[in-house]
C-alpha cells in the first residue's frame, strides 16, 4: 500500500492523474465485486439481502466519514492533551514528551468551555445568533411570500429575494463590509452609514463597536441570506392551502389579517418548522462570516470559530494531541449537542406528519 500513498501524495500531474485513475478502477472493482455477490444470494429473502449489499458501501463511507469522526472527537474531548518540555527541540533519540496525554480528565476541556471568559461570549454571541437570525428570517420570509402571492410579477419578486441565498457567505461578508464601511478621509462611506447620516445618526463603528452590537450587525447580513430560502418555502406552502378555506374565512366576515392568522399560518406550521429548524442549524454552526468579518477580534466570537482559532492555534501534536486540539474538540461536542435537539423535533414532526397520513 505505500505505493498507493506515494501516488494520494504526489505533486506532479502524472502521479494525480494516476491516483485517479486508481480510484476509478478500485471503484468499479468494488462495484462488480457487490453485483457479483448480489446474484448469487440465496432466493429466499433474495429483497432483503439485494437491499442491505446495496445499501452497505453507503453504510460503510457513512461510518468513515461520520460516525468514526464524532466517537473520535468526542474521545479527544475526554481526554487529556500531551504534555512536552519547555523550549524542547526534537531530535533523534531525544524527546520531548513528558505525558503522551490520552487519560481520562474528569470533563476538564468542557470546564474551561463554560467558565473561559471568551468561551462564555461566544456561547453567549452563538445563543444570539440562534435566538434572532432564525425567527427573523422567518418572519420576513412570510410575509414577503404572502405579500407577492398571485400577483403579477411574482416569479420575478421571488428571484430577487433568492439572489443573496446563491452568494457565499464569504462574498456576502464582502458586499456587507463594504455596505457598512466607515467614512474615510477622502469621503467614501458605506451605504449604511450614509444613510445613518441622513437621520442625524452617527457611524456605526463596524466591527470596532464589538460585542453584542457587533453581533446583530452580522446577523443582519445572516438575515439577508436566509430571507430568500424562508421566502421559496413558504411562498410553495402558502400556494398548497385550498382557496375555499381563505374564501370560507372571508365569507364568514373575516379579515384578510385574520384570515392569514387563522386560516394560512396553522395549514403551513409544518412548512414553518422546517424553515425554523434549517435555518437554526445553520446558525448554530456560524463561522464564514464571524471569520471574514474578523469579529472575534472585537468581542463578536461564535462557538464555531473558537473552535476553529483554537484549534488552529494549537498546532500539530506528536502524540496524544495539543491542549488547544482537545479544548476544540469540547466546542464542537456542545455545537453537535445544541444542534440535536433542532434535529430531533424536525424529527419527530415528520413521523407525526407521515402517521397522520
Amino acid at each position: 500500500m505505500h505505493w498507493l500513498y506515494s501516488l494520494a501524495h504526489s505533486q506532479s500531474t502524472a502521479g494525480k492523474l494516476a491516483f485517479a485513475v486508481v480510484m476509478v478502477l478500485l471503484f468499479l472493482g468494488v462495484i462488480g465485486v457487490l453485483l457479483l455477490v448480489i446474484d448469487r444470494v440465496p432466493r429466499r429473502g433474495r429483497e432483503k439481502y439485494q437491499a442491505f449489499l446495496f445499501l452497505l458501501p453507503a453504510l460503510l463511507l457513512l461510518g468513515l466519514g461520520l460516525i468514526g469522526p464524532i466517537i473520535r472527537t468526542a474521545v479527544s474531548s475526554l481526554t487529556s492533551a500531551e504534555v512536552t518540555k519547555n523550549l524542547c527541540v526534537p531530535r533523534p533519540g531525544h524527546s520531548c514528551l513528558i505525558d503522551k496525554g490520552g487519560k481520562w480528565n474528569n470533563f476538564e476541556n468542557f470546564r474551561w468551555a463554560f467558565t473561559d471568559n471568551d468561551a462564555q461570549h461566544a456561547l453567549f454571541h452563538t445563543l444570539l445568533w440562534t435566538l434572532v437570525a432564525p425567527i427573523v428570517a422567518t418572519v420576513i420570509g412570510l410575509a414577503y411570500a404572502y405579500a407577492i402571492d398571485k400577483i403579477r410579477g411574482e416569479g420575478f419578486a421571488k428571484s430577487l429575494v433568492f439572489l443573496p441565498t446563491a452568494i457565499s457567505f464569504v462574498g456576502a461578508a464582502v458586499i456587507w463590509g463594504l455596505m457598512y464601511q466607515q467614512p474615510s478621509q477622502n469621503g467614501a462611506s458605506g451605504l449604511i452609514n450614509v444613510i445613518l447620516n441622513w437621520f442625524g445618526a452617527g457611524p456605526i463603528n463596524f466591527p470596532t463597536v464589538g460585542g453584542w452590537q457587533l453581533t446583530l450587525w452580522m446577523i443582519v447580513v445572516m438575515i439577508w441570506i436566509q430571507a430568500g430560502f424562508a421566502t421559496v418555502v413558504l411562498s410553495a406552502a402558502i400556494k398548497g392551502v385550498p382557496a375555499e378555506l381563505s374564501e370560507a374565512a372571508k365569507i364568514d366576515g373575516a379579515t384578510q389579517w385574520q384570515a392569514f392568522r387563522r386560516v394560512v399560518i396553522p395549514s403551513i406550521r409544518p412548512t414553518l418548522i422546517v424553515v425554523l429548524v434549517t435555518i437554526s442549524i445553520a446558525t448554530l454552526k456560524i463561522f464564514d462570516l464571524v471569520q471574514t468579518f474578523g469579529a472575534d477580534k472585537f468581542g463578536g466570537d461564535t462557538l464555531a470559530n473558537l473552535m476553529f482559532t483554537t484549534y488552529k492555534q494549537a498546532g500539530l501534536g506528536i502524540a496524544g494531541g495539543k491542549l488547544g486540539e482537545h479544548r476544540s474538540s469540547a466546542l464542537a461536542i456542545i455545537i453537535f449537542l445544541l444542534v440535536i435537539p433542532f434535529v430531533a423535533y424536525q424529527v419527530r414532526q415528520m413521523v407525526k406528519q407521515r402517521a397522520a397520513r
